[in-house]
């Protein structure tokens, strides 16, 4: 049987839940918290084993757990992905959208590599088009047996009810 640690008490498991509940368990953060609820349950050594860290990382995630310090457990921003765009290119690619707003992400896409020399997948152009907010608008499906004329006299005799 684990000895029961003095840094995790009740609340400090409580806090760990609802951060978790907020930010989802498949987070970064969200496996550190995961680790510091199952530390309640299991104890310290068995988890940061099972975890593969040190104890002192664990009992460091759970102090800050204690504090309300949840954004220390975020990654170091050196640790973090960096953007391919500049500031730069995204001014230029706002001026693009602003130019014409009916831009699909695969022709922003196109222009992004063929002018910037920048590969962007799909998601990341789209992304990148909401950190700008600008929204991708589709057109409404039409049926390919849709008759257009029948299709106006149906709006003119809709509309004239209300």
């Amino acid at each position: 049987m684990t000895r029961s640690s003095g840094l995790l008490d009740e609340k400090v498991v409580l806090i760990a839940k609802q951060e978790l509940k907020r930010l989802g368990k498949y987070a970064y953060v969200g496996k550190k918290l995961q680790a510091v609820i199952a530390a309640s349950e299991h104890g310290i050594t068995e988890v940061a084993k099972i975890y593969n860290i040190s104890r002192t990382t664990l009992t460091e995630w759970i102090k800050y757990v204690k504090k309300g310090a949840i954004d220390k457990l975020q990654a170091p921003p050196e640790r973090k992905k960096k953007s391919k765009l500049s500031d730069a290119h995204k001014l230029q690619i706002q001026e693009w959208m602003t130019n014409n707003p009916n831009t699909t992400i695969k022709e922003l896409m196109i222009q992004i590599e063929e002018k910037l020399s920048i590969t962007l997948s799909h998601s990341t152009t789209h992304r990148v088009m909401k950190s700008l907010n600008f929204s991708y608008i589709t057109p409404r499906p039409k049926h390919y047996k849709q008759n257009p004329e029948l299709a106006q006299e149906f709006k003119k005799k809709s509309s004239n009810k209300s």
